[in-house]
């Protein structure tokens, strides 16, 4: 299991289902997709059978969240008092952390384990029709493979995000590239905590195969970077990496 999560998670393609085989994981890493062009998310349902879900997928992410009905959720405990990261890897399509051990959380009277995170820009979810300038998901996995992202949207701001700053320090800026990471690189992004104000939904991965039953928390509170930041993260990326929001169709988002 421990190796078959190390091949999927630098690729950015982790599945609810850890049970495809090897076969599959090749024709994923074979269909070369991109975001703009022939093989841009337009493209993607096309490149590849398992990327069906793009096309056909009526669960989409990411989404614009603009209606949301006060279910008066659930807190959010997280867990993420001792991060044990491995490196920071440019994937060509994202900046992305791996993480070893040392972060979860508990949602559903499930706890769900944080595998990764990694950054869009300029955000992927939406809030009442405006975008912001970068986004992270926290991936996290529970025992059965299925998957619960936490987005968080970073707004404008006139101060460097210090849990950023550690990162950018060895952020690779060039595709296929990765830095070895410490502890301290990611304590500012330790809590442990119960969040209340999150906005809730049913969605997918938003890169290819597109696969849906995934559990979105898109938090509510925004915190800031600084323009300085966010060049540096777009001059590693090299391009725009958001998917555009998809219809929503019978979703109801909750908050």
């Amino acid at each position: 299991m421990k190796s078959f999560l190390s091949l999927l998670i630098p690729a950015l393609l982790i599945t609810p289902f850890l049970t495809l085989s090897s076969a599959t994981a090749s024709e994923n890493e074979a269909a070369k997709w991109s975001y703009s062009g022939a093989n841009g998310p337009a493209h993607w349902g096309n490149l590849s059978p398992e990327f069906g879900a793009c096309k056909q997928g009526k669960n989409q992410s990411p989404i614009d969240i603009s209606a949301a009905i006060n279910a008066k959720l659930k807190p959010i405990k997280f867990d993420y008092a001792m991060l044990v990261p491995e490196s920071i890897v440019n994937t060509g399509h994202s900046i992305q952390v791996n993480i070893r051990s040392g972060g979860s959380i508990k949602i559903d009277d499930d706890e769900f384990f944080l595998k990764q995170f990694h950054f869009h820009s300029p955000s992927e979810n939406m809030i009442d029709h405006v975008s912001y300038p970068l986004e992270a998901h926290f991936v996290h996995a529970n025992e059965k493979g299925e998957l619960a992202v936490v987005a968080v949207l970073y707004q404008p701001g006139n101060m460097d995000n210090q849990a950023l700053t550690s990162l950018l320090k060895k952020m690779p800026m060039n595709s296929g590239d990765s830095s070895r990471l410490s502890a301290e690189d990611t304590q500012l992004f330790e809590r442990n905590k119960s969040v209340k104000n999150y906005f809730r939904y049913s969605g997918s991965l938003t890169t290819p195969p597109c696969t849906e039953g995934v559990r979105w928390f898109v938090m509510q509170s925004r915190p800031g970077l600084s323009k300085r930041q966010l060049l540096a993260f777009q001059k590693a990326l090299k391009h725009p990496n958001n998917r555009k929001v998809q219809p929503l169709n019978a979703r109801i988002v909750t908050k």
